[in-house]
């Protein structure tokens, strides 16, 4: 049992060394997901308190529509409650409700939102690597009975 709490104590101080999910972080090539993945999509994070600020950048997708799938993801900003309290952002035209938690090195979120009068909701579980280097951001949507998920592999910059 002693163990356990000697490695939650080595994880504790890895991540306050890395900065945990505060930082630039950068998409991988090797993302993968149900619609095309974002294109030279930075994500800038940052703890104030107990909100996380996301500031994204993106190439424009092509048609110029951000698919369900990213809806959030795919927002110039963003901000997240960590403590699990309720937090709603503007994106675009449609109004999103979250609520996140941060557990050592993963943060969940849970979402909804009504986009063209249909419920859509998701939720994205972040996980740092064990040298706070590297994150992978699994997301999943469903919206009209149908399900999409994505693997969004981020390296810190």
């Amino acid at each position: 049992m002693l163990w356990r709490f000697a490695i939650a104590a080595v994880i504790s101080a890895v991540l306050a060394a890395s900065g945990g999910f505060d930082g630039k972080w950068v998409i991988d090539r090797s993302s993968t997901g149900d619609e095309p993945v974002p294109v030279h999509l930075v994500q800038k994070m940052k703890t104030n308190g107990s909100e996380i600020e996301v500031e994204s950048t993106f190439a424009e997708p092509a048609g110029g529509v951000v698919p369900l799938l990213y809806v959030g993801i795919m927002a110039g900003k963003l901000t997240l409650a960590s403590d699990g309290s309720e937090r709603q952002n503007q994106i675009g035209p449609f109004q999103q409700a979250s609520k996140t938690t941060l557990d050592g090195s993963t943060m969940a979120t849970d979402w909804t939102a009504v986009i063209r009068g249909e419920p859509v909701q998701g939720k994205w579980v972040r996980t740092l690597s064990p040298d706070g280097r590297a994150m992978t951001l699994e997301i999943q949507e469903s919206s009209k009975g149908v399900d999409h998920r994505a693997m969004l592999k981020f390296r810190r910059q």
